[in-house]
Parts: structure tokens; C-alpha cells; sequence
């Protein structure tokens, strides 16, 4: 059995509207809070990533609390509002704040189990700036509701942007702000030519080769989950939408069920690996995401388990969290006497990113065409 674990953003998909809707929401920011022009660049981008700020809701909420911190240096009373519109400050002379320089910085360093915006509040209470009672809990309030739709005006103007503003109405139920097509849908692009993404679809033809595609992208989860389907979309931007698919929709309303945080089963952990490959042999999600906390969390196993025992996993990824999700759990299935063989495969145009998915044991790519190519994944 062979099985390929596919991220979805940087390996099936360019993911162009997503760092769009990011600039978006920095420039806008920006403007609200006088500063002429904020712009962030590609390399900023990819710089963030490379410390494994994967999340936009994270980058783009770190990115207005430094705007705001720099802000109140000639206007200690200015605050953003938790949904748009928010009140513009007069129009100053100040720069943009260094974000490569924050975001690289050993505060910034990453750490396991702790989130970048628990990161940058640390790093930004301890920097030396005399803050007033009311300037902590603005940033508490806006790195702490990154990830959430309401009471975050980072969180809610990257949705609308992302989504467009009919799948945003329909999906949260809320009166969208910014008149938007979507920029998931107009700007993704996928990253297999077309010859090649025919090639594994009849590659995966055979009746001992799977695949699925695991990501942390919002995504729809189990009947009565509310999440946007932002993995859907990207799906099928990159016309694969019949892989079966393992996203945050799905990991959310399983840590929920279990009273856990919203993304405490993302990649890196174990539970999104294992439900993956449960998803690739065929299994309904919720089945999937059953049995992946069943052995993940309970350290209980079903039958389902022994037929991954010889297989060959071979995932692709352009950052380190994925890889981490497999070799955790080959560790869980070890313990159960199933072994498999981990292929560890990095794509990306990065030096940085390509540093550190070869420190985490990959062999690196330029582009998934050739990964799939000469890593003999299709063979």
C-alpha cells in the first residue's frame, strides 16, 4: 500500500488569494490607523512562514498589533474597532514597523504548543514600552481573537476578503463590510500542470494507491460544524476536488467534542495525520476523525489500523508542521506494533523554507511536479 499526504497551500495550490487578502487587511489596517502606505511584501510573507507563522489570522492580527503599538507614539488613545469600519486617525508621517525584524526575532522563536500571537503579546509586553492599562488590553484583545470571527477586526476583514461576500454572508450569517469577489476564487492557482495532474489521478486508479490532502485551511467539518470551506475552494481551484480531504473544519468540531482548543488536533499533532490516512483508505470524516482521537487522545485502536502496517506514507509539504503530524503518528502506531515507512518530501523555492524542512529530514523540491517525479511517488 502506498498513500500520499498532500498539504494544500504551497504544494496543490499557489496560494495567491490568500496572501492577497493578507496585504489587504495590513493596507487597511494601515490606512485606519494613518499611516500613508503599508505594504507587505512577498519576501515578508514567506518570512513569516519560514518561522512557522502559517496562519494569516495570526500574521495578520501580529501585524496590526505592531501598527497599533507604533501608532501610539503621537496618539496614545487611538484604538481599533473589533469589527470594520474603524475610526481613521489623521494621516502621519510615520513608517511601517520593521515586520521581518519582529518576526525573526528570538522572541519570535517557535515553540511547541504555543501559538505566534502568544508569541508576539509576550515579546511586545516585555519590549520596553510604557503601556497604559487600556493599550494591554487592546493588544490582549487582538492577539487573543486572531482566530475568531467575532471581536476581531483582523479575523473579520481577512474572511470577508478570502471568502467574497456572498460565501461570507452565507457562511457566518453576518452583513459583509467590504464589497468582495473573493480572492481565493480569483487569484488561486493550481501547481500541477495539467499532463501531470492526470497522471496521478490514474496513478491513484490502482487499487493499492491512496491519497489525501491534509491542511490546516478552514474547511467544512461533519453535519452542524460552521466553518468556511476554504479548503473546498482551494480543491477546486486546483481541480482535485475528489481527494479526500482532512481540514481545520473537521479537527475543530473533534476537539470540541472533546473539549478541547478550536486547533489542538491541527497539524502538527498526531490526530490530523492519522485521520488522513484513515480518509485515504476510504472512510467517511466523521469515522475518520473518530478513530484518529480514539488512538491519538484514548490510545485505543480498532481494527481499522492493521492495514497501514507495511505501507509506504509519503507526504508533501512546504513547511515542517506536516511532517511533524506523520512521524507522531508513526510513533502512535508503532506502539501498536503497525509500522509504515515515513517519505519526507519538501517543496518549495524558499531558502528559507527549504532549510527547514531539510533539517527536519526532507528531501526538498523546487516544484511538486518534480517532487512527485523524482522521488518515485508514482512509481
Amino acid at each position: 500500500m502506498r498513500i500520499l499526504l498532500f498539504d494544500l497551500d504551497g504544494i496543490l495550490l499557489e496560494p495567491r488569494g490568500y496572501h492577497r487578502a493578507l496585504r489587504e487587511t495590513a493596507t487597511l489596517v494601515g490606512q485606519w490607523l494613518g499611516y500613508r502606505r503599508v505594504t507587505l511584501t512577498q519576501q515578508d510573507i514567506e518570512l513569516f512562514e519560514s518561522v512557522d507563522v502559517t496562519s494569516e489570522w495570526d500574521s495578520a492580527a501580529i501585524c496590526a498589533a505592531l501598527l497599533l503599538r507604533d501608532a501610539w507614539t503621537i496618539s496614545p488613545d487611538i484604538m481599533l474597532a473589533s469589527a470594520p469600519p474603524s475610526p481613521d486617525l489623521p494621516t502621519h508621517d510615520l513608517p511601517a514597523p520593521d515586520f521581518q525584524a519582529f518576526f525573526r526575532s528570538e522572541q519570535m522563536a517557535p515553540e511547541r504548543g504555543t501559538l505566534p500571537t502568544q508569541l508576539a503579546e509576550r515579546s511586545l509586553l516585555s519590549d520596553g514600552f510604557h503601556y497604559s492599562e487600556s493599550q494591554v488590553a487592546a493588544l490582549r484583545g487582538m492577539l487573543r481573537g486572531a482566530r475568531q470571527i467575532h471581536g476581531s477586526l483582523t479575523h473579520r476583514l481577512f474572511q470577508e476578503l478570502v471568502l467574497g461576500s456572498q460565501v461570507f454572508r452565507d457562511t457566518y450569517g453576518m452583513k459583509p463590510f467590504l464589497p468582495s469577489r473573493g480572492s481565493l476564487l480569483a487569484h488561486d492557482r493550481p501547481m500541477l500542470p495539467a499532463a501531470a495532474r492526470e497522471r496521478l489521478l490514474g496513478w491513484l486508479k490502482h487499487p493499492d494507491h491512496y491519497a489525501a490532502v491534509f491542511t490546516n485551511r478552514p474547511s467544512q467539518g461533519p453535519q452542524g460544524a460552521i466553518e468556511a470551506p476554504e479548503a473546498e475552494l482551494g480543491l477546486a481551484a486546483a481541480e482535485l476536488e475528489l481527494l479526500p480531504l482532512v481540514g481545520r473544519g473537521g479537527l475543530a468540531w473533534l476537539a470540541e467534542q472533546r473539549g478541547l482548543a478550536p486547533d489542538m488536533l491541527l497539524k502538527p499533532s498526531a490526530a490530523h495525520a492519522l485521520a488522513a490516512l484513515r480518509q485515504a483508505t476510504g472512510e467517511p470524516l466523521e469515522a475518520a476523525l473518530q478513530a484518529a482521537a480514539a488512538l491519538s487522545l484514548d490510545e485505543q485502536s480498532d481494527s481499522g489500523w492493521r492495514a497501514f502496517a507495511g505501507a509506504e506514507i509519503i507526504v508533501f509539504e512546504d513547511s515542517v508542521k506536516g511532517l511533524h503530524s506523520v512521524g507522531a503518528a508513526q510513533r502512535r502506531l508503532a506502539r501498536l506494533g503497525v509500522t509504515f515507512r515515513p517519505v519526507l518530501v519538501g517543496v518549495t523555492q524558499s531558502p528559507r523554507k527549504r532549510r527547514g524542512l531539510e533539517a527536519a529530514g526532507a528531501q526538498v523540491f523546487s516544484d511538486l511536479e518534480q517532487a512527485l517525479r523524482q522521488s518515485g511517488a508514482l512509481a
